[in-house]
């Protein structure tokens, strides 16, 4: 059986207490994750299975909830594991800097001496596609942050298939090309209800112009019926879409729809 198991589903503010959302692939290929946040390893070891199985993570974008675990995962392998199996990472332009300089933070000693396994990093532009650790993964462009920052949403080739994941995102046009052909779509919902248009850009740093960068529930509703997509997983949940979970999944019932707003540990058959 093919899983992806939610390691986390809260937003970047955990909230309901839950972890930062994260995602782990057990497809028939090497164990995998999809971003990697400050809660990913002590989710790991709730469920049960060792930090050192994970052969590779692929990070949609550069933010302190997607990618705080990495140097957690790091000194696990160094220091208790003695880890030997190469690892692999992937993310848009910027990641090989940015992960070494979370690894110097954290564990100064350590980053300065030389990895005892390999490590590969790929950087990808939105458009690029690069085979990590046996499987393609297709680069899309996500609307989350302002340029020169780049996020991506994710298209991952398989053996069991291709798993699309939004990371975070606004809702904008470019999303119609994700889901094609996917068997699973992990995607963000941070909102229950889209916000008002004068709360759209509040932030000094992200102009209005630039359009929102979350999506709510209002989003996926319009969007998913014809996406083209039936198996759907819901994650990095703000308050008011969890506490609306019952109304969200009855609502995708109505629209034909297999959908699942999750809960930490929460596993989705594809």
């Amino acid at each position: 059986m093919s899983r992806v198991i939610a390691l986390g589903s809260a937003d970047a503010f955990s909230s309901g207490g839950r972890g930062n959302t994260c995602w782990l692939l057990e497809d028939g290929g090497p164990l995998c994750a999809v971003d990697f946040g400050p809660t990913a390893m002590r989710a790991l070891t709730r469920l049960g299975r060792d930090p050192q199985e994970v052969g590779a993570v692929y990070f949609t974008h550069l933010h302190g909830d997607h990618i705080a675990g990495w140097p957690f995962l790091l000194v696990d392998a160094v220091f208790r594991a003695r880890r030997r199996a190469p690892l692999a990472a992937s993310g848009p332009p910027g990641t090989r800097d940015r992960l070494q300089a979370l690894w110097s933070a954290c564990y100064a000693d350590a980053a300065a001496k030389e990895l005892p396994f390999p490590l590969e990093v790929r950087e990808l532009q939105p458009g690029e596609t690069a085979e990590v650790a046996g499987r393609r993964i297709e680069a899309l462009r996500a609307q989350h942050q302002r340029p020169p920052h780049v996020a991506l949403s994710l298209r991952v080739h398989g053996p069991a298939g291709i798993l699309a994941f939004t990371g975070d995102t606004g809702p904008h046009a470019g999303l119609a090309d994700l889901t094609r052909g996917a068997a699973l779509l992990c995607a963000e919902c941070t909102d229950l209800h889209a916000p008002a248009s004068d709360a759209v850009g509040a932030a000094p740093d992200y102009p209005a112009e630039a359009g929102r960068r979350h999506l709510a529930w209002d989003d996926l509703r319009a969007w998913l019926p014809g996406a083209g997509v039936r198996r759907i997983a819901l994650g990095h949940l703000g308050p008011e879409a969890r506490d609306g979970r019952s109304l969200i999944e009855a609502d995708a019932r109505s629209l034909g729809l297999d959908l699942l707003v999750c809960d930490d540990l929460d596993e989705i058959a594809f």
